[in-house]
């Protein structure tokens, strides 16, 4: 497994391809696009694990330690807060 945060992302996307809705996957792959960037390490690092932990039916039944589809968008809105810059007060 890499150590780089966007790769793995982008690993995990292209083994969850099939799954991943289309929307969602496009924004994925923007983010894994971006490259090697310290400040968004983290937060790729946590949406990387999340998408390898995807399952379409996560929190339905035995699929506890899944992750949903909500989950990864609210760590994808929370990535683009992030890279917003800061208003003048």
């Amino acid at each position: 497994m890499s150590s780089d945060p966007f790769t793995r992302l982008a690993a995990a996307i292209e083994q969850h391809q099939d799954d991943l809705p289309e929307t969602l996957a496009a924004e994925l792959r923007a983010v894994a696009a971006v490259g090697s960037t310290p400040e968004l390490a983290a937060l790729v690092t946590e949406l990387a694990r999340q998408v390898e932990d995807y399952d379409p039916y996560a929190g339905a039944g035995c699929f506890g330690d899944a992750c949903s589809a909500t989950t990864i968008a609210a760590t994808l809105q929370r990535l683009k807060h992030q890279l917003q810059p800061e208003k003048p007060t």
